[in-house]
């Protein structure tokens, strides 16, 4: 009778001396590389059952943040991207993409960082990719925004960093220091999405046809030059590289 807790695996004897090897060198136990080993064939396999199963024997709010990390890789590789359009200011004066980015890259040299906010979605961010981010955050990554310059270039031209974010369903003001915001847009601007920025410059890396669509896995330079594309969610395929 097998043991609880204990699988035999049978494999030849070449790929069993090379395991003992790798493990020992890395330092991990074999227990816990079986155990991956089993995750990664099944959801591999058929992701759903595994999670379904999974939310089975785990309390509901550990399987809604497995869930989570399955949905949506590293933040190394996930970008929240938007297309800046025309947009006014306060007096009614209209800017284009590159003179938004001119207002708030100045006053992220005064300030350090900038208040920046958006209404592409309607009901904001979906809560899932609130905690997402925000976790992210919180441990230490890098979670960059990428901007897309219209007017019929139609490109990634800047990036900044994400060091907090809010979203409601409903617009509200300024979560932090109003002062913050550019003078064009006022502190009393309103948005049902806010990022604090950072680390705003030229993207000179990263381009639109590298990149594809968490949802659905679609081409994002597909979609920012045919269609009505503002805001979504992107990652870059590991066969890609940046500098």
């Amino acid at each position: 009778m097998a043991r609880p807790g204990y699988l035999s695996v049978y494999a030849d004897q070449r790929t069993q001396n090379i395991f003992d090897e790798f493990v020992k060198l890395k330092g991990i136990s074999k227990s816990t590389a079986l155990t991956e080993m089993m995750e990664i064939y099944m959801l591999a396999q058929d992701e759903n059952l595994y999670l379904t199963l999974k939310k089975k024997s785990l309390h509901s709010d550990y399987a809604r943040d497995l869930l989570l990390q399955r949905e949506d890789i590293s933040p190394f590789n996930d970008f929240i991207i938007m297309k800046l359009g025309t947009s006014f200011t306060i007096d009614e004066q209209e800017l284009n993409g590159e003179e938004i980015v001119q207002a708030y890259a100045r006053m992220i040299e005064k300030y350090g960082y900038s208040w920046f906010s958006t209404i592409s979605l309607h009901s904001g961010m979906a809560e899932q990719k609130i905690k997402f981010y925000k976790n992210a955050i919180q441990k230490g990554e890098t979670v960059k925004i990428l901007f897309v310059i219209g007017m019929g270039i139609n490109e990634i031209r800047y990036s900044a960093t994400i060091a907090e974010i809010e979203s409601q369903r409903e617009e509200f003001t300024c979560p932090g220091d109003p002062e913050t915001i550019p003078e064009e847009f006022g502190p009393d601007e309103t948005g049902k999405i806010w990022f604090k920025l950072t680390d705003l410059k030229e993207e000179n890396n990263i381009k639109a046809d590298m990149l594809k669509f968490r949802n659905g896995d679609g081409s994002v330079k597909r979609a920012i030059t045919k269609s009505q594309f503002h805001f979504g969610y992107a990652y870059l395929p590991i066969n890609e590289n940046v500098e």
